[in-house]
C-alpha cells in the first residue's frame, strides 16, 4: 500500500523516542511502523525529533480590530514557522469577543484566513454573564481577566464565583489571568512609575499581585476546570501545585519569555515589558525546574504582538513568540535538559487532554496528521528576518537558538519544509 506521505524520523511517544516511519493518508495518520512503508511523498527526517504537532493554548492574533499588529494569516504563518499546528486565540480584541455575534465574526475570519487550526476563547463580561452559556458551542473555553491588561475585558473579583459556576455548567474550562488589580492600583498611587528604570513596570505589578490573586482564585468554590495563565513566580506555582494535590481539573502554564528572560534583561531591552512582568532569576529557575519535572502543564507563547512604535513610545505590554516556539523548545532540550517526552506532554499531550481535543496531541494511528519535526542540529541566530508575525520583530533578536522546526505538517499538509514556508 502506498501512503500519501511517509515521514521517517525519531518519533517522540509517551513510551520514549524510537525510529519509525509514519504513513499519512489524507489528514490522518494511517500507519506507524519500524520500516517498510511506501509513499507518494517522503520526508527523510532521520536525526530529527518528530513530535505531535505543538499546541499553543495562549495567543493573541489581534483580528478583528488590530489587524495592523497581526491577523489570522500572519499569526498562523508565524505559528507554522515555530512548529505550532493548533493555536488558541484570546478574546481581548478592541471589541471583546464575549457574545455570539463577535465570536461568529472571529470564527468566520479564522476559517477563511488561518493556515493552522485556530480555536477561540470567549471573554467573560461581568455585565452579561448570560452570554457564557450562549457561546459555549463556539469556544474552546473562557478567559477571565482579574486585572487590566491589553483590551477592555475585566471581571470584577466579586463576580468570579458566579462566572465560574456558569462556566462549570458548560463543561468548558476557564483560563484565568491572575493579578490583583488592587495591588497594581496601590502601586500606581505610590508613583512607582516615576522611576526612569526600564524595568520599573515590574514594580507596578509585583509578585504579590500574582500570589494574592491566585490565593483568591483557589479560595473560590467551583467545579469548573481552571488553567492559571502565565505563572511568573515560584510562590504562585507552589500555591497551584499544592492545590492540585486535592483538586482535580486544575492546571497551569508558563510562557517562553518567563522561562528565557529575567527582569534584568529589561534593563537592556525595553521591548520585554509584559503582563505579568519578567521576574528575578530565582523565579525563572523555579519555573524551569518545575517544567522539567512535569509540574507545569502547558508551555505557551502568550504571543502578543505590538508594533515597534507602540512598544517604544506607548510602552505597550506583550511580546510575540510564535515564530520561535520551536527554537525555544530546542533550547529547553539541549541547554536546560528537558526530555523530549516531557516536551511532548507540555507542548501537545496535556493540552489535547485538558481541552478535550481527542484527535491530536499524541502520535497514534487515526489521529490528525499534525506533526512538528524539530532539527536539533541547526543552530540559528534569531533575527527579525525570520519573523512572519506582522509586527516584524522578536524579543529573541541576536540570541543563538540551538535548533528549530524543520518541517511543520498540519492535517497531512507540509506548511514548512526544510525551514521554508510552503
Amino acid at each position: 500500500m502506498d501512503y500519501d506521505l511517509v515521514v521517517e524520523g525519531r518519533a517522540v511517544t509517551p513510551g520514549g523516542v524510537r525510529d519509525v516511519q509514519i504513513g499519512v493518508n489524507g489528514t490522518r495518520i494511517a500507519a506507524i511502523k519500524r520500516q517498510g512503508l511506501k509513499g507518494t511523498k517522503r520526508i527523510d527526517a532521520m536525526g530529527c525529533l518528530v513530535f505531535p504537532g505543538f499546541i499553543d493554548v495562549h495567543a493573541h492574533l489581534r483580528e478583528p480590530g488590530w489587524e495592523y499588529k497581526e491577523d489570522f494569516t500572519t499569526g498562523t504563518k508565524a505559528a507554522a514557522n515555530g512548529g505550532v499546528t493548533t493555536v488558541f486565540d484570546m478574546p481581548n480584541n478592541p471589541v471583546p469577543a464575549t457574545d455570539v455575534a463577535t465570536i461568529d465574526e472571529k470564527l468566520r475570519l479564522a476559517k477563511s484566513k488561518a493556515l493552522v487550526d485556530v480555536r477561540l476563547f470567549g471573554g467573560v463580561n461581568g455585565h452579561r454573564l448570560e452570554d457564557i452559556a450562549r457561546i459555549a458551542d463556539r469556544v474552546i473555553g473562557y478567559k477571565i481577566y482579574l486585572a487590566r491588561t491589553t483590551g477592555d475585558v475585566v471581571l470584577p473579583h466579586p463576580l468570579l464565583g458566579r462566572a465560574l459556576s456558569r462556566i462549570a455548567d458548560t463543561r468548558r474550562p476557564a483560563d484565568v489571568h491572575c493579578e490583583d488589580q488592587s495591588v497594581i492600583d496601590s502601586n500606581v498611587k505610590k508613583a512607582c512609575s516615576s522611576s526612569n528604570r526600564a524595568d520599573s513596570h515590574a514594580d507596578l505589578r509585583p509578585p504579590e499581585a500574582e500570589v494574592r490573586s491566585i490565593k483568591r482564585l483557589l479560595a473560590t468554590r467551583t467545579e469548573a476546570r481552571i488553567n492559571v495563565c502565565h505563572i511568573s513566580t515560584g510562590s504562585g506555582l507552589r500555591l497551584v501545585r499544592h492545590a492540585q494535590e486535592t483538586r482535580v481539573g486544575l492546571a497551569c502554564e508558563a510562557t517562553l519569555h518567563h522561562l528565557f528572560f529575567t527582569r534584568k534583561d529589561m534593563l537592556t531591552n525595553r521591548l520585554l515589558r509584559t503582563n505579568p512582568p519578567l521576574r528575578g532569576e530565582a523565579d525563572r529557575s523555579a519555573l524551569l525546574d518545575a517544567l522539567g519535572k512535569g509540574k507545569v502543564d502547558f508551555l505557551v507563547t502568550d504571543h502578543a504582538p505590538h508594533t515597534l512604535e507602540e512598544k517604544l513610545t506607548e510602552s505597550a505590554s506583550g511580546v510575540p513568540g510564535l515564530d520561535f516556539y520551536g527554537g525555544i523548545v530546542a533550547w529547553l532540550i539541549l541547554k536546560c535538559g528537558l526530555s523530549p517526552m516531557t516536551i511532548a506532554k507540555v507542548c501537545s499531550g496535556n493540552q489535547a487532554r485538558f481541552f478535550g481535543l481527542r484527535d491530536r496531541g499524541n502520535l497514534y494511528v487515526g489521529t490528525r496528521a499534525d506533526l512538528t519535526i524539530l532539527d536539533l542540529r541547526s543552530t540559528r541566530r534569531a533575527t527579525s528576518r525570520d519573523v512572519f508575525s506582522k509586527c516584524g520583530w522578536t524579543p529573541y533578536e541576536g540570541r543563538d537558538l540551538p535548533g528549530r522546526a524543520r518541517w511543520t505538517i498540519s492535517r497531512g499538509k507540509p506548511l514548512v519544509t526544510d525551514f521554508e514556508m510552503s
